[in-house]
């Protein structure tokens, strides 16, 4: 999986993961921001870069209440596991049998996950075949629109930001139910990458 693919599975979780302190029940206009059951959906990403646009097919696997999930760009070699207790992600790289571990910071990856977000309810939509309720999302500077269901699960997500403008994701399925723990832990004949010696061979001077 390349790095930009990488960064890209990851930016799709945008405004799901805002912690759940940070969700006063009373404020009428602050959602729930993952879902709250089992549940896979496929998304239409648009991702946008100067002089750049392309589109790619993600499915994401949502499980412990959107605490776990498993982030798949179809036709890439590759697949990203999030846990957010931990705040860990593994990269798993499936032709080489292999996985690395990596610190998940959310706060680096998600433009509206953070506890200054504000939201504001502007009507309702329907992406595919399910209802969902449109917020306009503003964060500092940054600013976007997404459409959530009533238990979580985000049905589109768009980037108003003067870098990014257009890009976003569209949910085209969506399929309820109990995903099996073996899609949020690597194979158990891939083998871990040791990051840390891999830093000290790149260091290492080349043999005479």
């Amino acid at each position: 999986m390349t790095c930009r693919h990488t960064m890209l599975a990851a930016a799709l979780a945008v405004a799901t993961a805002l912690p759940a302190a940070a969700q006063p029940a009373a404020a009428q206009d602050h959602p729930l921001l993952r879902p709250s059951r089992d549940v896979m959906v496929e998304y239409h990403i648009v991702d946008v870069h100067p002089g750049e646009q392309r589109s790619d097919t993600v499915r994401m696997y949502f499980t412990d209440a959107g605490m776990k999930l498993r982030i798949e760009p179809v036709g890439q070699p590759g697949y990203s596991i999030v846990d957010r207790r931990t705040n860990r992600m593994l990269l798993v790289m499936v032709p080489q049998h292999m996985y690395m571990e990596v610190a998940y910071d959310p706060s680096r990856i998600m433009a509206f996950d953070a506890p200054d977000a504000t939201f504001h309810r502007v009507g309702g939509d329907t992406v595919a075949g399910m209802a969902c309720t449109v917020y306009d999302v503003q964060r500092q500077d940054r600013h976007g629109q997404i459409c959530l269901t009533g238990d979580g699960v985000m049905l589109r997500a768009k980037s108003e930001n003067p870098g990014q403008p257009g890009g976003g994701m569209d949910a085209v399925s969506v399929a309820y139910g109990a995903q099996p723990a073996a899609l949020f832990a690597p194979p158990s004949d891939y083998q871990k990458m040791d990051m840390a010696a891999m830093g000290h061979g790149m260091m290492a001077p080349p043999p005479k």
